[in-house]
């Protein structure tokens, strides 16, 4: 049985397997997808799709809500 590395939510805390997360990271107080190197964070598709959970974010890391909204939708169309 193969196993796939496990990874945390930033916003729900909630753990599920890598390939199921959006990556992104953070640069100047924008989110950027995640280019292969450096920090990154992980979203989960639940609360990508929840408007309280990435105002929480948003407010956390002091980011702009658009920005992060139009990075998630362009995570989204790609897998």
């Amino acid at each position: 049985m193969k196993t796939y590395p496990i990874r945390m939510c930033i916003a729900c805390r909630n753990r599920e397997s890598q390939h199921s997360l959006f990556r992104i990271q953070f640069e100047d107080n924008r989110v950027v997808p995640y280019r292969g190197y450096g920090r990154s964070a992980y979203i989960c598709r639940g609360c990508a799709a929840d408007r309280k959970r990435l105002q929480k974010i948003v407010k956390r890391y002091r980011l702009d809500e658009s920005q992060l909204v139009e990075v998630l939708k362009e995570l989204n169309t790609d897998g």
